[in-house]
């Protein structure tokens, strides 16, 4: 650990490669801790988005036509009427491409301890699972969130493996459509819906049953009702699963590691009105219920709301915990350095484009972080070198850059340059 890096992201996603993407174009060469795969929290690089197929709604992340520079009206209503989304994996690929293309150092690894509380405003250490120290100036966080898990005895017995229980239909739903399985999906909202959605379109799967536990689905309208209009789908309402079956593994026979290992033969399903259970005989069990906010590791530093998601003070600066060891971090605002971005911070809105937002935002003020220490601690005057907000948001403009204009550092950089020249 000898190099101090300027900035640090932690977690990809649209919020981490987009901070990437912002902060390596001012010239602050970051490294991106971007996570690996982990089976057991379905944590994966490139974030929840690596499990979704089609994505509509995130601007310009489709699949049109080919267009001549001036189309008709005629062959524009045609690509209108041809557009297709991109699939999670595909997008999350253009953006780490993009990020990296700039600059930005990508690490495959997840990130094990974070050291914010001992030197607030000097330097931070992050500690990755390997064992490798990184120091650094400012800190992005962008872990995003987890998927939630039902937390019954059973659900660990089949979870991944091909034992039955997945969080991800566009990862394992082949597999049951090649076995022509019935599956199951848990859950009300959006997730929940596109999950069944996307595992009715398999053609091996005859039947997707979609479980929740009330009539009313927090699902949008748009989503419920493509699902509810699904002949292969049948909604099970008032409904939760209280336990699952097994029958030994197809595989027990032929293959050693699977010996003594089972499937997912039936989910029990409780009635919530009437208290009564009943076998829902399934081959697999897609998971849809939530997310948990990653932000484990800032616990007792930062400060989070009850579910855990981490707070900031409207200019993506993170806000110290009240629990935290050092007095003088206490007595601060926000925490000189340390910025958070995408889904872990945010519950109410949780969209690709709002991460990524969030992402451009906390690169943003990195950057101006370290601009103005910058430049108190070379003793340079800070109107000489402009940091104010408008200068350093049109610095990343295009525009500004074709004709000339240089990042809000590499200024800085010159003028200690001069300073020192003058000496």
């Amino acid at each position: 650990m000898n190099e101090i890096r300027n900035v640090i992201i932690i977690g990809s996603g649209p919020a981490g490669y987009t901070a990437a993407l912002y902060a390596a174009r001012a010239n602050l060469h970051p490294l991106l801790i971007a996570g690996s795969l982990d089976p057991t929290t379905s944590r994966i690089k490139g974030g929840q988005l690596m499990y979704t197929s089609d994505i509509e709604n995130f601007p310009a992340g489709i699949q049109p036509p080919d267009l001549s520079d001036y189309p008709s009206e005629e062959e524009t209503q045609a690509a209108i009427e041809n557009v297709h989304g991109l699939s999670g994996p595909d997008l999350m690929k253009r953006m780490e491409l993009q990020a990296r293309h700039f600059g930005a150092e990508m690490l495959e690894e997840f990130v094990e301890s974070v050291d914010i509380c001992a030197n607030p405003g000097k330097t931070y250490r992050v500690k990755t699972v390997d064992g490798k120290e990184h120091e650094t100036r400012a800190i992005i966080i962008a872990t995003g969130a987890s998927s939630k898990r039902l937390g019954i005895a059973a659900e660990e017995k089949f979870f991944g493996q091909g034992g039955g229980v997945s969080t991800c239909a566009t990862c394992d739903g082949a597999n049951f459509s090649r076995a022509k399985a019935t599956v199951a999906v848990i859950g009300g909202g959006d997730s929940a819906m596109e999950e069944a959605s996307y595992l009715s379109r398999l053609d091996g799967i005859p039947k997707v049953y979609l479980v929740h536990r009330r009539e009313e689905f927090r699902a949008s309208k748009v989503m419920l009702k493509r699902a509810q209009e699904n002949p292969k789908i049948e909604f099970l309402l008032h409904s939760t699963v209280e336990d699952l079956k097994g029958k030994p593994h197809p595989q027990g026979e032929t293959i050693r590691f699977f010996k003594d290992k089972e499937v997912l033969a039936a989910a029990v399903l409780k009635d919530t009105r009437t208290g009564e259970t009943r076998d829902l005989e399934i081959d697999g069990l897609f998971i849809a219920i939530g997310h948990t906010p990653n932000s484990e590791l800032f616990k007792g530093q930062l400060k989070m709301d009850e579910a855990g998601y981490l707070e900031h003070d409207g200019r993506m600066r993170a806000i110290p915990s009240m629990t935290c060891a050092s007095a003088e971090m206490r007595s601060l605002e926000h925490v000189p350095g340390i910025f958070v971005a995408g889904d872990v911070s945010d519950h109410i809105y949780r969209q690709a484009i709002t991460a990524a937002g969030m992402g451009c935002q906390a690169a943003i003020e990195a950057e101006r972080y370290l601009a103005e220490t910058m430049v108190a601690e070379a003793g340079l005057d800070a109107d000489a070198v402009s940091l104010s907000d408008e200068t350093i948001a049109q610095s990343h403009w295009s525009s500004e850059r074709e004709s000339g204009e240089k990042p809000v550092i590499e200024r800085i950089m010159e003028a200690e340059e001069c300073v020192a020249a003058e000496k």
